[in-house]
């Protein structure tokens, strides 16, 4: 059993000092440190997965905050999810979070139902978005493509045997588009047609 000590700066905090200070007070074995990196989408996760990655069954992961162990929720449930399918324990000091003691699996069974509530208001708040969107007339999806621009497309590919970027640029549409309209078969148009 191994107390392995992981801290990262963060965008609003740049002291290492003050959690090295306290991971070591609290006796861990082994201290990583991590800092912020703008240019790297705000964190680089290649350390901390390598060593959640290097965690063993009975070690425990201590860390001073949660907010520097993920980025968001459903990544600290992630985290909550792994650890208890791999009996690896968590401590955070600042919350006061012991995986080890009886509240452990209240802590996990905790994370998993912020995850699934996290997704049912994402799904909820998508849903209320493209009601209003309706409201307003408008439809979600993509836009469906004139049969002129179709024809189009094909004429200049296999009359004209212009190059698909051209014809792209020309018929204001993505080269996947093109691609699309310019594979389909003569069958295929004609039921579109109809």
């Amino acid at each position: 059993m191994n107390f392995i000590g992981y801290a990262r700066t963060t965008i609003n905090e740049c002291d290492l000092d003050t959690q090295l200070s306290l991971l070591s007070t609290y006796g861990c074995d082994k201290i990583y440190q991590d800092t912020f990196k703008p240019a790297e989408n705000n964190v680089n996760c290649s350390l901390l997965d390598s060593i959640v990655d290097d965690l063993k069954e009975d070690d425990t992961l201590v860390i001073c905050r949660l907010n520097h162990l993920g980025k968001s929720t459903r990544q600290l449930t992630e985290f909550a999810h792994f650890f208890k399918k791999n009996h690896i324990h968590l401590v955070s000091l600042e919350e006061k979070i012991d995986t080890r003691g009886p509240e452990g699996p209240i802590y996990f069974k905790l994370m998993q139902g912020l995850a699934k509530m996290e997704c049912e208001l994402i799904k909820e708040r998508t849903l209320i978005g493209l009601t209003n969107a309706r409201k307003r007339g408008k439809i979600g999806g993509r836009p469906k493509i004139d049969m002129k621009v179709v024809h189009k497309i094909r004429q200049m590919y296999y009359d004209n045997h212009e190059n698909v970027q051209v014809i792209a640029s020309k018929c204001q549409v993505s080269i996947g588009t093109c691609y699309k309209y310019i594979n389909l078969t003569e069958a295929d148009i004609q039921q579109m047609n109809n």
